[in-house]
């Protein structure tokens, strides 16, 4: 009797901590670096991905855009090795809760105009896993 009410009082405990719980799935976003054009263009992605779920780490100093050019009036700057989640701005102003679908693309300009050596890391933000990193 004392041994299943341990039993018992065990499992709840493992409950209400939270160590029995559902893993949050990490999406699948596959992305190809494109040097002539400066994009990295989904090629594949989960169903249910959205870009504010999606974080980037560049190694360099660049401006991006999601879904449209960089130009001096768009895109937004980035600094080397710091973590940044896709935002509105990111997406020309657009709503950033919107799905990820093939052939979106990210919009990447060095500051120099120069991207050679740049790494851009994508990142799902929920899980802080890594979706895929591009060397230019």
């Amino acid at each position: 009797m004392v041994a299943i009410t341990v039993a018992i009082a065990a499992t709840v405990y493992v409950y209400v901590s939270g160590m029995i719980g559902v893993q949050q799935k990490v999406p699948t976003v596959q992305m190809l670096a494109d040097e002539d054009d400066d994009r990295l263009t989904v090629i594949n992605t989960d169903a249910d991905v959205y870009w504010d779920n999606l974080a980037i780490r560049v190694t360099g100093a660049v401006n991006i855009t999601v879904n449209g050019e960089v130009t001096l009036a768009s895109g937004v700057g980035l600094t080397a090795d710091t973590y940044y989640v896709i935002t509105d701005t990111m997406v020309n102003g657009a709503d950033a809760h919107i799905l990820v679908h093939g052939s979106d693309f990210i919009d990447i300009e060095g500051e120099n105009a120069d991207l050679s050596d740049i790494t851009v890391t994508l990142i799902h933000d929920d899980t802080d896993t890594t979706l895929g990193t591009y060397t230019y």
